[in-house]
């Protein structure tokens, strides 16, 4: 049995959550692993074409080599 001392909190986990920038892991602790997954599924629910939860996310962001001007609205 795991024992807590006093100080934490005990947090269902849903998710198993990982962040790569620079093809770096990055360490997340159970409570911003839990955070990120909820933050980026209940973005993704809203969006046009998805009727319920994923099971999985993938998001890739790359910095642009120079800035560009778009219209917000508009698709790729």
């Amino acid at each position: 049995m795991n024992v807590l001392s006093e100080n934490h909190r005990v947090l269902k986990k849903f998710f198993e959550t990982e962040i790569w920038v620079d093809g770096k892991k990055l360490p997340l602790n159970n409570m911003m692993q839990e955070t990120l997954a909820n933050v980026v599924i209940g973005f993704s629910r809203t969006l046009k074409g998805t009727d319920t939860a994923p099971e999985s996310v993938e998001v890739k962001v790359k910095k642009l080599t120079k800035p560009t001007s778009v219209d917000a609205h508009k698709y790729p």
